[in-house]
């Protein structure tokens, strides 16, 4: 579904929460929107993204938007070309020999710091446009489409949603738990809250069958 189609779900079945005097904020439904969307991904790996980092002279270390579990990062090298890193964890001993390489002319070995944060070694000696392809487990964020070149384009209601076609209902009823429990509904809170959850397992069923997950 697209991002228009969400909100009218949300509100055909959400009449008194939005759409009426009650709702006041008419931004709410969109940030309510994002925060769900990101909820769910975090929570099932159902989504896998792509992003592309600029590489900057004599800068070691970078940040992956969206992106909370890497698991492949890629380099440009001279000729424009994307070629595979050699992954390591931050702790690594065999770390420690790739920070003062000197043979290579572009970065060939990535470190994971954590969750998203990036080192890469050598360290360029020149900036490079889009010179990262970093992909992994991600959350849509607050973008939904990118150009050819991974360029985030404007929010529309036009924009599909990312995440797993059956992940959209759960989506919709994860918004209205969140409006019912904003407002103090109690009733309201526990009927749609009970629904989200049920679908919340079927989209980490449909990962974990489909997907291949990694702790």
């Amino acid at each position: 579904m697209t991002r228009g189609e969400i909100k009218r779900r949300i509100r055909l079945l959400g009449r008194h929460y939005f759409g009426s005097d009650n709702d006041q904020d008419p931004f709410g439904l969109d940030l309510l929107i994002i925060e769900v969307a990101n909820q769910i991904a975090r929570g099932t790996d159902c989504y896998f993204g792509r992003r592309y980092l600029d590489l900057l002279a004599d800068t070691k270390e970078y940040c992956a938007p969206d992106l909370y579990k890497i698991r492949n990062i890629q380099a440009k090298n001279n000729l424009g070309e994307y070629r595979r890193m050699r992954l390591f964890d931050a702790f690594d001993q065999k770390v420690d020999q790739f920070r003062s390489d000197p043979t290579a002319s572009y970065p060939e070995y990535a470190v994971i710091y954590g969750m998203n944060r990036i080192g890469v070694y050598p360290i360029p000696q020149a900036g490079i446009e889009q010179g990262l392809m970093v992909e992994g487990y991600a959350v849509p964020g607050d973008y939904w489409v990118y150009s050819t070149l991974g360029v985030a384009q404007a929010p529309t209601d036009a924009d599909e949603c990312p995440l797993p076609d059956i992940s959209h209902d759960c989506l919709v009823y994860g918004v209205l738990a969140n409006r019912a429990a904003m407002i103090g509904n109690e009733g309201g809170f526990s009927l749609y809250n009970a629904q989200y959850n049920e679908r919340l397992g079927l989209v980490e069923s449909y990962a974990a069958t489909y997907t291949r997950r990694t702790p």
